[in-house]
């Protein structure tokens, strides 16, 4: 394989091909460019396999770059570079074909991930071409993967044995299965088979694994408008299945073989509207893209309950918000999919933010990337709130207890829980348990790994956390909820312990 690496940063460049020289031997470094000018003429010197690129970059950016790319004739793997994640840079990025997506600065595991992923696809797209493709199965998979280009010899054979002429009208139906793909891929396909069998057209099937769909393409039928009109009035009747749900349906005409691929690159992106129409809905292109979507109004103040109950562990408040926030795009009105996944990712952010803040959640457990990469590419409203409800079964914002810890320090914990406020102190709580303050303070120690303290001083600041982001008590009223008779006292420990005031606190929250 051969790759071209376009980074205007030399350090970054640099440390790309040495990773890619020493993690992968087996790959050729074809060029290297500072801009997407150059990175431009390198492609066309070099024909590579696949590109590694940035997307901000000057005289010319890494998305302009690509169109021009593929404006040639060639469609190379790509994995971009970029310390942007907004829905323009990605749904661009769908569009020119873009595998994966390295956020900076880079990470050497995912970097390799990325790698592995676009050799994966290469070989996947290896065992479709035989040595000679003589059926149109295997064409047809070829045109939609970008790695056949009709000629007029191929022309002539698709004219002359499947009567698919330059100006034929084709039919490119796209079925969704998301991540039920492996599992109902067989059975869809069986399914579609039968379906248009009954209609009497003919058509071909292919698989789409990276999209997690399957392609029909089909062809010698009456009218379009027809084809839609019948198609949609099967959705409605496979949707009484159960195994039906969650799968959504798309449909565009082309003219011409050469059209196919950039008919469902064009299509594609379009199955969002599954999200907000439903998925028995047949999202039918252009008519699609002349939709009239409303404003949809962000629900801050369900986000602002939400925060406050992972604040106070109420695990069944918190369930509620979450089924009302599902409820919000659902309300009978046709909003953009944009702004709804939009939606999603700030309040499941919020929620991210917050349970970290508080120790409800583990943070570093969390793939951050693959979550935000769940809702851009997601379909389906299921889909959507299937990676909320992921999240949600992360939380554990109920009182945790340390495995081998004795019943004296159980004891002490509990009674620091609960006094915590009233400013108790470790003497307090050994002539309450008959003990030597001395033993306890050891044992304390000895078992939790910290001594009395701080325990009790990182307690009183994770409570005054929940109050700065759940209430909106004064700073001195949280100083006295939490055991500081002393506001300025408070503050003081608050910074030199969380790294900021608890007024720049609750503004960054």
């Amino acid at each position: 394989m051969k790759t071209v690496v376009v980074e205007d940063e030399i350090l970054i460049r640099e440390g790309l091909c040495r990773l890619l020289h020493n993690m992968f031997p087996e790959i050729e470094i074809c060029g290297v460019a500072g801009n997407g000018h150059e990175g431009l003429l390198c492609i066309e010197q070099n024909n590579p396999d696949f590109i590694i690129t940035d997307i901000k970059m000057p005289c010319m950016d890494g998305l302009e770059m690509l169109t021009k790319v593929q404006d040639s004739g060639r469609f190379p793997k790509v994995i971009i570079l970029t310390a942007y994640s907004e829905f323009t840079y990605a749904q661009q990025a769908v569009k020119l074909g873009v595998c994966d997506y390295v956020m900076k600065p880079v990470v050497v595991q995912e970097f390799v991930q990325a790698i592995r992923k676009v050799q994966h696809l290469c070989e996947q797209e290896q065992k479709r071409m035989p040595e000679a493709m003589v059926s149109l199965e295997n064409i047809i998979s070829g045109m939609l993967h970008g790695v056949t280009v009709p000629d007029g010899q191929l022309k002539d054979f698709l004219k002359r044995r499947y009567e698919i002429a330059d100006d034929s009208p084709l039919i490119e139906l796209l079925v969704y299965l998301g991540d039920s793909y492996e599992s109902r891929k067989e059975r869809k396909r069986h399914d579609m088979e039968r379906v248009l069998q009954q209609k009497e057209v003919k058509y071909c099937l292919t698989d789409m694994e990276y999209d997690k769909s399957i392609v029909a393409v089909i062809y010698g039928y009456s009218s379009k408008q027809d084809m839609e009109r019948w198609y949609q009035n099967q959705i409605w009747f496979q949707k009484r299945e159960k195994w039906e749900q969650r799968i959504s349906y798309g449909m565009l005409e082309v003219t011409g073989i050469e059209e196919i691929r950039d008919g469902y690159q064009q299509l594609m992106p379009y199955m969002d509207w599954s999200i907000v129409l439903g998925d028995d809905i047949l999202i039918s292109y252009p008519q699609i893209a002349d939709i009239q979507s409303e404003v949809c109004i962000y629900p801050v103040e369900l986000e602002n309950q939400m925060k406050i109950a992972i604040c106070t562990g109420e695990k069944d408040k918190m369930r509620k918000i979450m089924e009302q926030f599902y409820d919000c795009f659902m309300n009978g009105k046709v909003y953009s999919p944009k702004e709804v996944k939009e939606s999603y990712m700030r309040f499941l952010w919020a929620m991210l933010n917050i349970a970290k803040e508080v120790g409800g959640i583990d943070y570093a457990q969390i793939d951050q990337k693959l979550l935000l990469s769940r809702i851009t590419d997601a379909k389906t409203k299921e889909e959507l709130r299937n990676t909320c409800e992921e999240l949600f079964d992360c939380m554990d914002i109920s009182m945790k207890t340390v495995e081998g810890v004795s019943l004296a320090v159980k004891k002490a914990q509990s009674m620091i829980h609960e006094f915590y406020a009233d400013g108790i102190t470790l003497g307090e709580i050994a002539d309450r348990l008959n003990l030597t303050q001395e033993y306890l303070g050891t044992q304390f120690h000895k078992e939790l790994g910290e001594n009395f303290s701080s325990y009790i001083r990182n307690y009183r600041l994770s409570k005054a956390k929940e109050l700065l982001i759940g209430t909106q008590l004064k700073q001195y009223e949280i100083a006295k909820k939490v055991g500081y008779t002393d506001a300025k006292y408070f503050a003081r420990v608050f910074k030199e312990c969380v790294g900021m005031s608890p007024a720049e606190y609750r503004k960054s929250n």
